[in-house]
């Protein structure tokens, strides 16, 4: 996923499991995953995915992808 360079990146194997097969849904479930492994950091979430920060923004509305409120149960 991430290519830093200069520094020793630990290589990590998604495994997305889909009932659908729907890329759509691999997409957006991939992007969840890695914003949730980020604690939503966007800048580090983009460097993982090896997008450009505006193309994350831009992927998180089409799949209406939304940080979860820290105040709902």
């Amino acid at each position: 996923m991430s290519r830093n360079l200069g520094k020793k990146a630990a290589i990590e194997e998604v495994i997305l499991e889909l009932t659908d097969g729907s890329l759509h849904k691999a997409e957006a479930t991939l992007i969840h995953k890695v914003l949730h492994d980020t604690n939503w950091n966007l800048n580090q979430a983009a460097r993982e995915l090896d997008i450009p920060r505006g193309s994350l923004y831009s992927k998180m509305k089409k799949h209406n992808i939304k940080k979860p409120d820290p105040r709902s149960p």
